[in-house]
């Protein structure tokens, strides 16, 4: 309601802006024209009268617009009285007026008021449009922001994504301290193996991602895919021996190969226990140095970074 009320007053504004720019131009234009033939009336005159009189101040008659100036240039003299003059001239003067200038002023200010409403009106469309198109962007921005916050899984294993998994292990990490319970964190690499190559190599991470899906039996517990051939399993209030379930899920996965070719895992695994020291960054920090470690080391191995809980002083983060 309150924008219609806006849009009408805006319109009324425009409307009358619009009237006085045309009455402006009409007339400019109308006592331009008149004033032009005025000044051709003038040099009529002075044709018709310039040989009848002797003493003439040509500068002063050349510099004449009207009737009232010329004869201040020609008169009094004794062969041209004024009512000589203004006898022989206003029929001159009647002569050259005509409705040329009321239609060149009346076409001038309609012309005006069209194009320039059309162009008024344009320019408003236009930032309405701008307007619409940017609204439009954002609710279309905004909608696939909802879209991707809302896919969690991932397209070829149906494992949590790299979004969720971040969110998750955020959410923790927070927990873990609150609730004063260790966390362990794996990164599980599969060896040589590149999930675009072939359809054989994503049956292959497939297989590798239902061993680990397989390993998990708490609610709390989440593995999900992070890279091509990236793993990750988030263990809440899991302690120190997390090295053990890792070593188990290298020989799972070493059992599932196939046609020759053997798969393998490198794992790096991170306990901490709850302290200040307990955040994503932290963890994530010291699981991909473990990482790191064992793909250097040749894969096919676990290296594990885990916290003694009677070497950490029991602190809580804000």
């Amino acid at each position: 309601m309150i924008e219609t009320r806006q849009t009408e007053t805006q319109s009324r504004l425009q409307t009358i802006f619009i009237l006085v720019v045309s009455v402006l131009v009409f007339v400019a234009l109308f006592f331009g024209v008149r004033s032009y033939e005025e000044r051709v009336a003038v040099q009529a005159i002075r044709l018709a009268i310039e040989h009848r009189v002797d003493e003439v101040n040509y500068e002063l008659a050349g510099k004449a617009r009207d009737v009232d100036s010329l004869w201040e240039a020609y008169g009094p003299q004794e062969e041209l009285a004024e009512d000589e003059f203004f006898s022989l001239a206003d029929p001159i003067v009647a002569s050259h007026h005509t409705f040329i200038p009321l239609f060149i002023a009346l076409m001038g200010g309609g012309l005006t008021f069209v194009m320039f409403g059309m162009w008024l009106s344009m320019s408003g469309r236009t930032r309405t449009y701008h307007q619409v198109i940017q609204s439009k962007e954002l609710e279309l921005q905004q909608s696939q922001e909802k879209v991707a916050s809302l896919v969690v899984s991932d397209d070829l294993t149906g494992l949590a994504n790299e979004r969720h998994f971040n969110q998750m292990l955020n959410t923790e990490c927070r927990r873990a301290v609150r609730e004063f319970s260790p966390l362990t964190l794996m990164l599980i690499n599969a060896d040589k193996l590149e999930v675009e190559e072939s359809e054989s190599s994503r049956q292959k991470v497939c297989q590798v991602a239902a061993v680990l899906e397989g390993a998990i039996s708490r609610p709390g517990d989440l593995v999900a895919r992070i890279a091509g051939n990236r793993f990750a399993l988030l263990l809440p209030a899991t302690n120190e021996q997390s090295p053990v379930l890792a070593e188990r899920l290298c020989q799972e996965v070493r059992d599932i190969g196939t046609e020759g070719k053997a798969l393998s895992l490198s794992i790096g695994t991170c306990t901490m226990q709850p302290s200040s020291l307990l955040t994503a960054e932290n963890i994530l920090t010291k699981v991909e140095a473990a990482l790191s470690d064992a793909i250097a080391q040749g894969g096919d191995q676990v290296c594990a970074k885990t916290e003694d809980p009677r070497d950490i002083p029991v602190t809580f983060s804000s």
